[in-house]
This record gives structure tokens, C-alpha cells and sequence, in this order.
């Protein structure tokens, strides 16, 4: 966009997001539909500007891994932190905290408490007001029609409601929305409380590209914007892949560990993990259009010069990467990307295949090898078939990222000390081709575990813009906690594996 260019549609990405190599996708594609209407919308990555305050140094090193865990978990957990102490919300206000959990991050308090907090925020001269005024207001020509703020997770709801709050100071003529994926998760919430609605307009949930064209263009028409709560879009069967990505908010990464994620599919093919939300953020599974799919990401490198891709789908099948493998192939597409997918033998026959194709990471949710964990998930594969699918993929060059959930219902600290160390030898056995994620189980809003909660475990609540329960976890968790995000530091530190373009 030219300097002094209408805006009629502004994103907001509020901090803290945690990465700092893959730009927010939702924005970009709804940059990209509204476009297709004649309207001029900016995404605004108040994240990465936050972001780039800690990098001391260009080029930081992220390892072989691409996608969501291709990222400096050091240098984001320091931003986090200091993210979370320049809110002035006081652990012990908080509500309904989890066991582990840092409640400035899982926003674990009532609603006066952060209405408070986020006035203290946006007071004239405060820190966060004069933050805002420089990298948002004072670089905006003209109040744009719409405000849209992407709220992704619970860790971004402070800044949005401060942001919510400023803009209607500032620009008191903009119609201010709420999107995002947490914003689905909370819309029938939002529907029946209007404290979550201060400030706040209108609610976009679900995948909302067309209805905030739609809202943009009837608010520069001076027609009446919407419903103030949309119903949740119907799932299309088709849809954009080619987000919109703007010169200057790419120049805010650094072009050595950029990766531009896309998503191909909604929904999730398996949608049976009873830990799992997916089933009411996108209840319905699309198909995935190899051929459209392969041209997206042509278009991207003849665009920006792109060739690192984050495969953003809950569930990429093996037919599906192998379908988008020959799309690639045949379109004579040259790039790296990164798929999430469910561990299944015939990956270890086709590996090469995709490793050949660019495919350079696997996310595998694992999740457990304890079968009693595994049937709790309904999600059972034995451990054997891991180890063989993470080898084979390993020794065909393509990095695995195991995803691991301990803390369980049930679970010993003898049974999460054992999964830890079967972790290790995964590792040990392919150095720098191995990382995890290692986390301690959430009970999450809507959850199944959450709606039909097992025997013997006891929720105990949850704060308004919370993600995850208080329930009556395991007494070892808390030593265990530590631990784990130190052997993922570890684990981050792998080797940068050499270009393929």
C-alpha cells in the first residue's frame, strides 16, 4: 500500500504469538478475498514488531524444523515474559488457574480484574498507549472503516482488548471486530455476556473471509454493519489458499527462516481426539485441490521469493501429500514445506517419495505411547510403528516433530518419566532430525474431555477468556513442568539442514 492510501480495513495481530518465522494466515487470506472486492485491507503484525524488540541478532537460528515448532523457543518465551510482566495483572488475582500454568498467559482472570488492567493499559502515557500510538495510530493517514484484532489464543486477549479500547478513542468512527480461532471457541459465551463485548462492535467466528468483506463494504456503503454476533459461516467446499502478503509486513521477518504457512483443508479427517477442539473451530472437512494448492505456492515464489511453507491443515493424509507431491512435480514447483499428519506404516514406504518433493517436516501427534493414555484419546498406535515411521522419514532427510502429552488422568510420574526418556532415544537415535513438544494435558473448552469428563477427574472451573480448565491433575505435574521445557530448548537447538533451491 502507498503511503496516504485509504485503508478500509484494518487486521490487528496483538502480541504474543509464538512464532517468529510464519506471518498469521487468517488475516492474509482475508486481505486476499477482501482484495477480489476492490477493497484495500492491511494486516497490521503488532506480534513480529513486539517480536523484534528481543532479537539481538539477525539470522537466529530455528534448526532443521519448518512449521509451528520452527521457531526460537528462547527467544520467544524472553519476549512472552516480558509481554506478560508489562501487563500488570497480579497472579494472585487470578481464577481457575491449572495446575502449571502462567495465568497472564492463559488469561486466567475475571472480568473486572482485566477491565482494570487493560484501563491501566490504555491510559494516556502509559507504556502500552504510547506503544500503541507509535506502530499503530501515528502510522495510520485515516481511521479505517473496519478494525478487525485476530485473537488466536487466550495469550492475546489482553493487548486486543487494549487495542479495542484505543481505537475507539482514537478512531471513534471505526467499526471495531473480534475473529480468530479463540474467538470461535468463545462465541456462545460472547453471545450470552456482554462484558466480552466492551468496545467491541461485532464478532466474526469461524473462517470469516467473505463476511468481513462483506462487512467492510457495507460500512463504506453507510449501510447497517451486521449482526453484532454473525452465526459461524457454512463450511465451503472451496476456498482461498493464496494469501495476500504485503512487502511491509514481510520485511519484518528475517528472509532466512521466513515460512509462509497455508492451509489446504479444513477440518480434520480423524476428528475423534477427545482432547480436541478442531471438531468446533472447523467442524466440517474439506478436500484438498492438489492442483490449486501447487499454484498457490508458485505464485508465492514468483511473488516474494518465498520457498519455505508451513502446511497449516489439522491432518494432511498421506494420499493428500502425495497428491500435492505430483501437483508440485508437475507444475515444477521447487520448494521446502512442512505437513502435520497421524503416524501410519505406509509413511514409511513413501518417505523418500516426499522428501523428493520437498517435504522437509513431519508433525506426528503421538501424543502417548501408554496405551491406557492412548485409549483415553481415543488415538491408539503402538509405539513400535512410531519409532519405525519417525526412522524411515529421519534416514530420508525429512525432520519429525513429536508431539507429547503427559500429566494424564491417572498417570504416574514413573509412566511420564518413562514416555520422557522414550522421547530422548528417538532423539538420540537421528541427532538433528528429532524435535518434540512436550506438554502437560489441558482440559480445553469444549472439549470432549471437557463436555464428558472421565471418572475421577473434577473440573473446578474456568475464567472468561480462559482456553483450559482448572481440574484436580496429577500432584507430581508441577516438578515435571520445568523439566519438559528444558529438554525442548534442547531439542530447538538442531542443525540448520543445507538449501535445497
Amino acid at each position: 500500500m502507498a503511503f496516504g492510501e485509504t485503508i478500509d480495513g484494518l487486521i490487528i495481530v496483538p502480541p504474543p504469538s509464538p512464532s517468529e518465522t510464519n506471518p498469521p494466515l487468517g488475516p492474509m487470506i482475508l486481505a486476499r478475498v477482501a482484495a477480489r472486492y476492490g477493497l484495500n485491507v492491511e494486516v497490521r503484525d503488532l506480534n513480529m514488531e513486539y517480536i523484534r524488540q528481543f532479537m539481538t541478532d539477525v539470522g537466529t537460528s530455528t534448526g532443521g524444523i519448518l512449521g509451528d515448532h520452527g521457531k526460537d523457543r528462547a527467544l520467544l518465551a524472553a519476549a512472552a515474559g516480558r509481554f506478560f510482566a508489562s501487563t500488570g495483572l497480579c497472579p494472585g488475582e487470578a481464577v481457575h488457574v491449572p495446575d502449571t500454568a502462567d495465568p497472564r498467559a492463559g488469561m486466567h482472570f475475571d472480568f473486572d480484574t482485566l477491565r482494570r488492567a487493560t484501563g491501566r493499559a490504555a491510559a494516556a502515557g502509559s507504556f502500552w498507549e504510547n506503544w500503541l500510538a507509535e506502530r499503530l495510530f501515528e502510522t495510520v493517514p485515516e481511521p479505517p472503516a473496519v478494525v478487525g484484532i485476530s485473537i488466536m489464543g487466550p495469550s492475546q486477549v489482553f493487548l486486543a482488548l487494549v487495542v479495542a479500547r484505543l481505537v475507539k478513542r482514537h478512531w471513534p468512527e471505526s467499526v471495531t471486530v473480534l475473529g480468530g480461532s479463540h474467538v470461535t471457541l468463545l462465541a456462545g459465551e460472547m453471545a450470552a455476556e456482554p462484558r466480552y463485548l466492551e468496545f467491541v462492535d461485532h464478532v466474526l467466528p469461524g473462517h470469516s473471509e467473505e463476511g468481513f468483506a462483506t462487512l467492510v463494504r457495507r460500512v463504506r456503503a453507510g449501510r447497517p454493519s451486521a449482526p453484532r454476533i454473525a452465526a459461524p459461516p457454512p463450511a465451503a467446499g472451496r476456498f482461498d489458499y493464496h494469501p495476500l502478503a504485503a512487502a511491509r509486513q514481510l520485511a519484518l521477518y528475517d528472509p532466512s527462516t521466513l515460512t509462509m504457512p497455508l492451509q489446504f483443508t479444513r477440518g480434520c479427517s480423524y476428528g475423534r481426539c477427545t482432547y480436541c477442539t478442531y471438531p468446533v473451530v472447523e467442524p466440517v472437512a474439506t478436500r484438498l485441490d492438489a492442483g490449486r494448492a501447487a499454484a498457490a505456492m508458485g505464485a508465492l515464489i514468483r511473488e516474494h521469493g518465498i520457498t519455505r511453507f508451513s502446511v497449516k491443515d489439522s491432518l494432511l493424509t498421506v494420499p493428500m501429500m502425495l497428491s500435492l507431491a505430483e501437483a508440485l512435480e508437475k507444475a515444477g514447483v521447487r520448494a521446502r514445506w512442512s505437513a502435520t499428519t497421524k503416524v501410519t506404516r505406509s509413511l514409511a514406504v513413501h518417505a523418500r517419495r516426499l522428501a523428493d518433493a520437498g517435504l522437509a517436516t513431519l508433525e506426528f501427534g503421538v501424543e502417548t505411547v501408554h496405551r491406557r493414555g492412548q485409549e483415553l484419546f481415543d488415538k491408539v498406535t503402538a509405539p513400535g510403528i512410531v519409532e519405525e515411521v519417525a526412522a524411515a522419514c529421519a534416514d530420508s532427510g525429512i525432520a519429525v516433530v513429536l508431539n507429547l502429552i503427559f500429566g494424564l488422568p491417572g498417570e504416574t510420574l514413573d509412566e511420564a518419566e518413562y514416555q520422557l526418556a522414550w522421547f530422548a532415544a528417538q532423539r538420540d537415535r537421528s541427532p538433528g532430525l528429532v524435535d518434540g513438544s512436550l506438554n502437560l494435558l489441558e482440559i480445553v473448552r469444549d472439549s470432549p474431555l471437557a463436555l464428558r469428563p472421565p471418572p475421577g477427574v473434577e473440573l473446578r472451573g474456568i475464567a472468561p477468556w480462559a482456553y483450559c480448565y482448572d481440574w484436580n491433575a496429577p500432584a507430581w505435574r508441577p516438578e515435571l513442568a520445568d523439566r519438559l521445557r528444558h529438554v525442548e530448548l534442547q531439542a530447538n537447538a538442531l542443525t540448520r539442514p543445507s538449501a535445497v533451491l
